[in-house]
This record gives C-alpha cells, sequence and structure tokens, in this order.
C-alpha cells in the first residue's frame, strides 16, 4: 500500500490574484499557510487491469475494466484526468478521504490534484520537484478539465509552510517568509476558523471573475489590485511581529475581495462578519474563492471566548487546526518522505 498526504491551506492575502488573467498582466502576490487538515489517498495494485476507486467524502464508487473505460463526469474527474495523464495502464484499488469537506475554500480541489500527481509520479517512478508537482496539478485541472482556477492553491499544497507566492507571465516564485517563533506560536492561537455549513462551487466565481478581467471590468481590476497590494503588507506586518496591523489588514482584504465578484459575499456572509467584528474579532474574511466554506477570523486572547460563543449561536463550527511545514507527503511504514 501507499499513502499520500497533502495539507490544505489558509489563504491571508492576495487570492483571486493567482488567475493567469490577470496575474500576466498586472502580477499576483499570494500570502498563505498550510494547516493540519490533510487529503489521503491510499493505493493498492491488483493483479488484473481493473480500476476501482472510492470516495469517502462523496460516499461514491467508480469501478472500470481497464485504463481505456476511465472517462469524465463519473465523479471522479480530477483522478481519472491525473491517472490519464501519467498513462497509469495497470489496476489498482484507490480509497480517498478528506478532513475537511468539499467547497471549503481551503484550497481543496488543488490538495486533491497534487496528493494524485504525487502518488502517480512514484509510481512511475519519476522524481518531479515541488515546483513540477504544482504546475502539472495546474495544468491538469486548467486545461485538461477547462476549469477556471488559479495557482496558488497547488504550490500551497506542493511546498507547505508559509509563504508568499508570486505570479507573472513568465514564471512563479515561492519565498518563504520568516517569522519569530512567537510569533508564529500568537498567530496560530488567535486565528479561527469557523464553517459556514454552506458550501459553493468556487469555479462558478472564478468564471465571473476571468470574465470581468477579459471584459476589462476597470473596478474589478482595481479591487484586485488592492487585494495584491495587501498581500505585500500582510507579509510586511508578520515579518515585524505586528499582529494587530496584521488583523487589520484581514480586514482591507475582505472589504476589497468583495468587490472582485458578486458571488463572493451574500447578506448571511455579510451578518457573520459583522458579528464577528462586534464580537472583538479585528479582522477576517471567507476561505477561498468566497460564497460559503470557512471564515477565517483573527482575534486576540481576551475576546476569544466572545468570538467562540458569538459564532456557535449562529451554530457554525468551530475548526481546531495548527500549521504545518510539510506540504505533500508519501507516508510509508509510519515514515514520512517530503521533497526537498
Amino acid at each position: 500500500m501507499i499513502i499520500t498526504r497533502t495539507p490544505v491551506r489558509v489563504s491571508f492575502g492576495g487570492g483571486g490574484t493567482d488567475i493567469p488573467g490577470f496575474y500576466e498582466e498586472h502580477g499576483g502576490a499570494v500570502v498563505s499557510i498550510t494547516i493540519n487538515k490533510y487529503f489521503y489517498s491510499f493505493y493498492n495494485p491488483r493483479e488484473d487491469e481493473k480500476i476501482q476507486m472510492i470516495s469517502s467524502d462523496f460516499q461514491s464508487l467508480l469501478s472500470v475494466d481497464d485504463f481505456y473505460s476511465l472517462k469524465f463526469g463519473e465523479g471522479f474527474d480530477i483522478h481519472s484526468a491525473v491517472i490519464k495523464h501519467f498513462r497509469l495502464y495497470h489496476g489498482f484499488d484507490l480509497f480517498t478521504a478528506s478532513e475537511i469537506p468539499p467547497g471549503s475554500g481551503l484550497g481543496s480541489s488543488g490538495a486533491v490534484t497534487v496528493n494524485m500527481v504525487r502518488l502517480c509520479s512514484k509510481l512511475k517512478n519519476e522524481t518531479m520537484t515541488q515546483r513540477q508537482i504544482a504546475e502539472d496539478a495546474y495544468f491538469i485541472q486548467r486545461e485538461i478539465l477547462n476549469l477556471p482556477i488559479g495557482k496558488q492553491d497547488e504550490y500551497a499544497a506542493a511546498y507547505g509552510g508559509l509563504n508568499l507566492i508570486e505570479f507573472s507571465d513568465k514564471d512563479v516564485s515561492v519565498t518563504p517568509i520568516q517569522i519569530k517563533p512567537d510569533v508564529k506560536k500568537c498567530l496560530e492561537k488567535n486565528l479561527f476558523l469557523f464553517f459556514t455549513k454552506k458550501t459553493r462551487q468556487a469555479s462558478t466565481i472564478l468564471q465571473r471573475q476571468e470574465d470581468s478581467i477579459k471584459e476589462k471590468d476597470n473596478s474589478v481590476i482595481k479591487a484586485m489590485i488592492e487585494v495584491k497590494n495587501n498581500a505585500y503588507q500582510i507579509k510586511e506586518a508578520l515579518e515585524e511581529g505586528d499582529l494587530k496591523r496584521f488583523g487589520g489588514l484581514l480586514d482591507e482584504a475582505w472589504d476589497s475581495k468583495k468587490k472582485m465578484s458578486p458571488g463572493i459575499t451574500n447578506d448571511y456572509l455579510d451578518r457573520i462578519y459583522k458579528i464577528a467584528i462586534q464580537s472583538g474579532a479585528l479582522g477576517g474574511k471567507i476561505a477561498g474563492a468566497g460564497g460559503g466554506g470557512y471564515f477565517m477570523f483573527y482575534c486576540e486572547e481576551d475576546k476569544q471566548d466572545n468570538l467562540r460563543d458569538a459564532m456557535e449561536a449562529e451554530k457554525l463550527g468551530f475548526l481546531d487546526f495548527n500549521f504545518t511545514e510539510k506540504g505533500v507527503t508519501i507516508l510509508n511504514n509510519g515514515n514520512a518522505m517530503q521533497l526537498n
């Protein structure tokens, strides 16, 4: 058996500027960190050519006679696309499960694709760098499955840790953000994730955003430039250990992000955000493309009970998490093997 584990991420700033239609002209920048909530795949070879895949998250099964019988539209599009891309002609059983629900805004689709790319590269004995894994995962989703995605989730899942990820028409650069251990511990302690219990299709929101960019919608482009600039300010605040400023910058980021697409927020999400701020949060934002999933808030210790009580009263689910430095990892006999 081969077990592959990939973390999801929390994006602090710059989300949406990783879409090619924007960054190829204006440049993009995202600050994100991976957390210890994972997507897992469990692979077992078979002696015949049959391929069987089971998804715990969607409670679904796909069973085909051989590689050539794989097709899209049966609930396993990402898995099938990666398997086809790597030409895995032999039979196997694959069980997949995630610690967070699909459509959460924590980059789960990117984590799934990175996970499958890493697994398939292992099975094909192909040595791939973190960059190559991220780019392959992006290519498969964007060019093969025609999903209107950006690149940040794939790079976050492949590399792991706290990074500034910059996008241009020529390259993607990943720069680890260095912060003091006590600042990182405080940041981890003061960040909260609450599940709205409303999942969404990020592709719908992102497609609207892409259409606005193509149509040269100045209000959307201006908002995206604000979001990009905010990401650099967030990086600076983290490096300086100014977490109060960091919380305020999250508030500014959310204000700009809402202008990028009409589907990012709604009356319900606006009400939840207002309650969180009134309860002591310094700032926050909806995770991912928007529309639902997890809300992230930064709240200092003396107001945290107020925030949690307020979110509990609204029946939002609390997610306990920690930061993790590791990206996609293959687990063998209890030993972790990570790409360097």
